[in-house]
């Protein structure tokens, strides 16, 4: 026993405990017992609560007072709502987390029916502490935590005795923690929004609207405060968790920051677009809202029992919902850290999501960019005391602070960081070297990209600045650069978006060519993912030129009707007599030439509409179809919708003939635009004013896709004709595990190693072609596929081939191809890793029986010195058609003495201990159970660190190229590995990624 004990020493280490603790000793668990004497702590946060509600009460009264007097009914009433609302769910939180509905306290109720139940908790939370240790606690609970130390944990757990009045302290915090979140969520943030933007329309400061926003903005930032403490207590509820000093100034600086920038950037848009501010915020409400529900429908999870023992479903729905709300409502204005899992009793999540918060902070920063760049160009009102590009550079500066605080608070200063598996500086390293890998050939991407920002702002300043567009800017503001920019580079990737799918082209490219060298091939080796990338691009440019014309379309109507100005009425007022002699007739700008016309009318009957209606509308079903979900599961669904690309091009090349953006023509005598624009009544009637000309820009789309087109058309008749090619079976044999193999025979066909093809069976579908690669080596006279079961083309060509009769002909199938990959290139390197994953494995079976060709023929031309090949399959039936050719090879190199020229490892990662055992019985065999080989197969998965260092010691200055065919989270570690175990000297062990993509 210690009396007054100050430290117990506890796995070697000084564990400090409190004054009054006392040690009771260890029990047989290894848990120290400490009883707590001391004093509770003061509800400090609980009075800070209250006083923050109690001000913004107050000074929210004293500003409607001031609207009251002015007559301004809508501040008045928009400002009560923002405080009613939060104050009527605070009452009734309070009430619920206390139990007290069903207990006999009149006095509490009545207080919270006058809003005023904050008060009366406060005032009964100072009386507990007050009383707390003067008397023998009633009862006392057990609770056991463990320490951390510089945010690692250390010692044995201890088990803490809290006393009753602590614990009924405990209530009142955690009970005001919920109302400081939903009075900052739920009414600080929208009523800091409301008075920031009433200020700028108004633009003077009330001295109660300026007191009113600073006790918001902290309330709001106290109240993000309190989520992300309140996570970490969760998630690290084993542990004794406490938040330091530093930790505390990182957070508010990080959430202040956030806010703050956020909550200008939406004010800021909403003054310039008013009415588009309302789905931008009920967009962002109903993501979050409804993400908790899909996940915990897509978890198909049942609703949790213990959120209320008296709740029937409908009242557990209906307190769910209230809580996603709120959560929502957090995640429009900060990050909560909080983060919600409806299948989880607790309704919280445990674990952290790191991708997550990546992703939000990645789309809010991107979003926050877009608004602000919205409102400096669509601004109107004129900034007297501020330099609007300036606010413009600064808000996003603070954002990005924001965003660096809060990497440094996960980096130092989190009171849990040593227990993260990974960290912001491990996540930092890992961008570093992948984009280190990505610079050892040349990076297109930025290429590609730099094109793309160099059109988008060269037409973007010609549309926004040309003089011969300064009458069309009249009618249209800024949104007819934000439309021609976008059309531009829509332009430049409708030309590239075919040529990665061409591949014929590719082939040529990559096997004809000398110059096109191992650089250049691994570029041509990463099409599809080119494709994928252009395609985002036509998807984003469409939607900012798709929001830009229908922006243009109403501000066409609305200038038609006059309600910008006499000089866009007079402009819009132009009609179409060019056929006239009159040396005044008149050419349109505005499009629309009638009262009635609606967007809607504009948009079917037009030309320019109704091709931009049908290419959008297969473009989402082209995109939609894409994804990966869909593409694996309903490959026919993605296969079809993908054909609507005819479509698209189609109405691609005619959407310009419309016209519907017209500039000024150049006349004789010329048109005055700086002395003519603000007299638009004496048009023609003066010499320097002549009426002016306007003409649409020549349809351009056309020349920009025409060559791409006609290339993809000889492709696709290349394909064709040699689908008309006949092909004859040699050989068909059924595999175990479902793989089916084919050995066929074409007239005139030349492949080489690791190359593929494309089947299609019409008895299957006429329009359906799958890419499968070859298993057969060039120096054979017939070519082989192994093709595994997996999805639903595959299972009906293995089911027909299996009702074949015996010695029947299988059935009519057509080929394409060969097609060149990255292990066409497997020769060309000194080393070469060949990894393969499960049916993956087939680009290496035909490397392998090329090789023994080579060495049967002694291949001079042989530069490859040495292989390390490693299979990973889930069953072992898998090993057996693959096993004949390793034993074949095996023998070969032991009787020409090169035993060493291939390494093989097998590794089998689908076991049970059955299977254990038995190889354990039959362990002192020369030849491996399952495959009959030397080499014994190893269980689990490989550790790639130990292997690469194994290969860099082995060959300490060669190069050596390290070949995939497999899943892509395979990939990404490989390509890190390759990067790691790279030297930086060029004399020594260089390591080039390479994997197949069909």
């Amino acid at each position: 026993m210690m009396d007054e004990a100050a430290a117990v020493v506890v796995d070697g280490s000084i564990t400090e405990l409190p004054q009054g603790a006392v040690v009771s000793g260890e029990n047989s668990g290894g848990v120290v017992l400490v009883i707590n004497h001391s004093r509770a702590t003061p509800p400090l946060s609980v009075v800070w609560t209250t006083l923050l509600y109690c001000a913004e009460f107050i000074c929210a009264a004293v500003l409607c007072k001031f609207y009251h007097y002015n007559d301004d009914k809508i501040w008045m009433g928009l400002t009560i709502t923002f405080v009613l609302v939060p104050s009527v769910l605070t009452q009734l939180t309070l009430t619920f987390v206390h139990r007290d509905l069903g207990r006999d306290r009149p006095l509490v109720l009545f207080m919270h029916l006058l809003q005023m139940g904050p008060l009366i908790r406060c005032v009964e939370a100072l009386i507990i502490y007050c009383k707390a240790g003067r008397k023998e606690e009633p009862y006392v609970t057990i609770t056991r935590k463990r320490k951390l130390k510089n945010g690692k944990a250390f010692g044995s757990p201890m088990e803490y005795e809290i006393g009753h009045s602590e614990r009924k302290l405990a209530v009142h915090r955690n009970a005001f923690k919920r109302t400081a979140v939903i009075q900052a969520f739920l009414g600080s943030t929208p009523q800091l929004t409301l008075q920031l933007y009433a200020a700028i329309q108004e633009k003077y400061l009330l001295p109660a609207r300026v007191v009113l926003m600073v006790i918001s903005l902290i309330s709001v930032v106290y109240g993000a405060l309190v989520c992300s403490v309140l996570a970490i207590q969760i998630r690290y509820d084993d542990y004794k968790v406490r938040v330091k000093p530093g930790a505390y100034l990182c957070m508010v600086l990080w959430r202040g920051l956030e806010i703050t920038t956020r909550i200008a950037s939406l004010v800021l848009f909403s003054t310039a677009l008013t009415f588009w501010v309302i789905p931008v915020g009920l967009g962002n409400l109903f993501i979050f809202f409804f993400q908790p529900w899909v996940e915990f429908w897509a978890r198909k999870a049942s609703l949790p029992e213990n959120i209320e023992k008296n709740f029937s479903k409908l009242g557990t729905t209906v307190v769910l919902c209230m809580v996603t709300l709120l959560y929502a409502c957090i995640n429009i204005f900060c990050w909560s850290a909080v983060q919600l899992n409806l299948a989880d009793h607790d309704l919280i999540e445990k674990q952290p999501r790191w991708s997550r918060l990546a992703i939000y902070y990645t789309f809010r920063f991107v979003e926050n960019v877009v608004l602000i760049i919205l409102w400096f160009s669509f601004q109107s009102d004129f900034y007297v005391y501020v330099c609007v590009p300036l606010l413009v550079v600064q808000l996003i500066v603070c954002y990005g602070l924001a965003v660096l605080f809060m990497l440094l608070f996960y980096q130092f200063c989190h009171p849990a960081r040593k227990l993260f598996k990974h960290n912001v500086e491990d996540c930092l390293r890992c961008v570093c070297c992948q984009r280190k890998g990505q610079s050892q050939s040349q990076d297109t991407g930025v290429v590609w990209m730099g094109i793309n920002i160099f059109l988008f702002v060269h037409f973007y300043l010609f549309y926004d600045l040309g003089p011969q567009f300064f009458y069309t800017r009249q009618l249209l503001g800024s949104a007819l650069a934000w439309a021609r920019a976008p059309a531009a580079v829509l332009n430049f990737n409708c030309m590239l978006i075919l040529l990665p799918v061409c591949r014929n082209l590719l082939s040529l490219l990559r096997g004809s060519f000398v110059c096109c060298g191992r650089t250049m091939r691994k570029q041509l080796d990463k099409n599809l993912t080119f494709h994928k990338l252009v395609a985002y691009m036509i998807a984003l440019m469409t939607a900012v030129h798709t929001v830009a014309h229908l922006l243009n379309v109403e501000w066409y109507i609305n200038s038609r009707h006059g309600r910008y100005g006499s000089l866009a009425g007079n402009l819009s007022m132009l009609e179409d007599d060019s056929d006239d002699d009159d040396e005044n007739a008149t050419t349109f700008l505005n499009p629309v030439q009638s009262d009635s016309t609606t967007p809607t009318i504009f948009a079917f009957t037009t030309i320019a509409g109704l091709t931009g209606v049908v290419i959008t509308l297969a473009l989402i079903l082209m995109i939609t179809s894409s994804m990966e979900v869909i593409r694996r599961s309903y490959f026919e669904v993605f296969w079809y919708t993908h054909h609507l690309f005819i479509i698209f091009f189609a109405g691609l090349v005619f959407h310009g003939a419309g016209r519907i953006v017209r500039g000024q023509q150049t006349t004789d005598p010329p048109h005055n635009t700086t002395f003519c624009k603000d007299q638009p009544e004496n048009w023609g009637k003066i010499y320097q004013c002549p009426v002016p000309q306007f003409a649409g820009g020549f349809p351009q789309t056309w020349m920009w896709v025409i060559g791409p087109m006609v290339i993809y058309i000889c492709e696709r008749v290349l394909r064709f004709i040699r689908y008309l090619q006949a092909v004859r079976y040699k050989k068909i044999v059924m595999h175990p595990s479902r793989v089916l193999e084919l050995q066929l025979v074409k007239s005139g066909f030349k492949m080489d190693v690791g190359q593929y093809v494309f089947l299609n069976c019409p008895d299957i579908s006429q329009l359906e072609w799958h890419p499968f690669t070859m298993t057969s080596a060039p120096e054979e006279d017939f070519f082989t596929l192994h093709i595994r079961q997996a999805g639903d083309w595959t299972e009906k060509l293995i089911r027909m081939v299996e009702n074949l009769p015996e010695g029947g002909q299988g059935p009519k199938i057509g080929v394409d191809g060969p097609f060149g990959t990255a292990s066409e290139d497997v020769f060309d390197y000194e080393v070469s890793m060949l990894v393969g994953a499960g049916i993956g494995v087939t680009p290496f079976a035909s490397i392998l029986k090329s090789i023994w060709y080579k060495f049967k023929d002694s291949n001079p031309k042989l530069r490859t010195r040495k292989i390390y090949f490693y299979w990973l399959c889930r069953e072992t039936h898998a090993f057996e058609w693959f096993a004949d050719l390793l034993q074949v090879l095996e023998k070969e190199m032991e009787e020409r003495g090169l035993r060493d020229f291939l390494t093989y490892k097998l590794y089998l990662t689908g076991w049970d201990h059955t299977h254990a055992a038995h190889v354990m019985v039959h362990f002192d065999k020369e030849t491996d159970v399952i495959t009959g080989l030397k080499q014994k197969t190893y269980y689990g998965r490989p550790n790639w660190d130990k292997e690469f260092e194994q290969v860099r010691q082995e060959n300490p200055s060669s190069v050596v190229g390290t070949f995939l065919c497999g899943p892509a989270s395979l990939a990404k570690d490989l390509e890190k590995k390759c990067v790691k175990y790279s030297d930086v000297d060029p004399r020594k062990t260089k390591f080039y990624f390479n994997k197949e993509n069909f």
